[in-house]
């Protein structure tokens, strides 16, 4: 049974996997923190991958 919220915790994370991938890559450790735990309580498998995917390219930058 889903949690109470799920739905808009995975559609936010979806909408918005671009700041959540900035703030994993730049933020600080208590940024970092919300940002992972809004990923894992999304349930989104799908902006999960997106963002990943984003710190990847991030990381090109970067070098």
């Amino acid at each position: 049974m889903p949690r109470e919220g799920s739905d808009s915790l995975t559609e936010y994370a979806s909408r918005n996997t671009e700041f959540i991938s900035r703030v994993l890559a730049h933020g600080d450790e208590e940024a970092r923190a919300y940002a992972l735990a809004l990923l894992a309580n999304s349930g989104s498998v799908e902006a999960i991958d997106e963002v990943q995917a984003q710190l990847d390219e991030i990381r090109r930058e970067i070098r």
